[in-house]
């Protein structure tokens, strides 16, 4: 009877790594397991660009098992000497880099925290003030950042000194943020115009924008869709930047 015979076939495509008979005779049995694991990566990687990190997620080593592995085989002679030098370096930079982001991570953490505090601070004697307390919610959410102390401020002087409604000083906001122009001098002065112009509501400041709005596109063009040099709009149309401006020079 004869006996089958089986064959065996490889279905792994042959891209092959050649490994020196030398390393199999001379230093393979005497090396740990994960001393080889890192000659053959290394070898089959050999020419590319070496990751110390990339290696040792793909070994299931650490950093640290890589570098004692390349100077376990530099002492052997089988890498050339300052191999384990270049691994430490490059450890020490991934470590670098890891350290410096962490320290950046804490240090927004702390800014944040602090912001917090102080604003938590600035409006401790009005936080029994539920009017008030609304226009700080407003403000958190329409302002592209949290409130600063100095936003906060100025939102208490419109509230308290200038006496304008919750709902005025609500819209204020959303007229500046709609602008991009939430800086603390530029609210107040927009607060401080709108005051002097005897703005008291919600309703009178919508007209008041709508009017600034139908002015400028007037000035831009005539009824026959082009300039008009010989229209004389009132001079009611206000410049905030320029007053801002002058309102911070004239306190030099």
């Amino acid at each position: 009877m004869k006996k089958m015979k089986r064959e065996i076939r490889d279905r792994l495509e042959i891209r092959a790594t050649c490994v020196s008979n030398d390393f199999l005779d001379r230093f393979m049995a005497e090396a740990n397991g994960d001393y080889v694991k890192v000659y053959l990566y290394l070898l089959r990687h050999g020419g590319e660009g070496f990751s110390v990190k990339e290696a040792a997620d793909a070994l299931n080593l650490t950093d640290n098992d890589i570098k004692r592995a390349v100077n376990y085989w530099e002492k052997q002679g089988i890498y050339s000497d300052g191999s384990s030098l270049r691994v430490e370096k490059e450890i020490r930079t991934e470590e670098d880099i890891a350290c410096s982001e962490e320290v950046l991570r804490r240090s927004e953490e702390s800014e944040r925290r602090s912001r917090e505090e102080s604003l938590s601070g600035t409006v401790d004697h009005v936080k029994d003030d539920e009017e008030f307390a609304g226009i700080l919610f407003v403000a958190k959410h329409v302002l592209p950042a949290l409130p600063s102390p100095k936003q906060v401020e100025t939102l208490e002087f419109m509230y308290r000194e200038l006496s304008m409604k919750a709902e005025l000083i609500e819209f204020l906001l959303e007229y500046c943020a709609g602008l991009g122009k939430t800086s603390a001098r530029y609210m107040e002065t927009v607060a401080i115009n709108w005051h002097e112009q005897g703005i008291q509501t919600m309703r009178q400041a919508q007209q008041l924008v709508k009017e600034f709005s139908e002015r400028k596109r007037g000035r831009k063009t005539g009824k026959a869709g082009k300039p008009n040099p010989f229209l004389n709009f009132p001079q009611s149309e206000v410049d905030y930047d320029s007053l801002a401006k002058k309102k911070l020079m004239g306190r030099f």
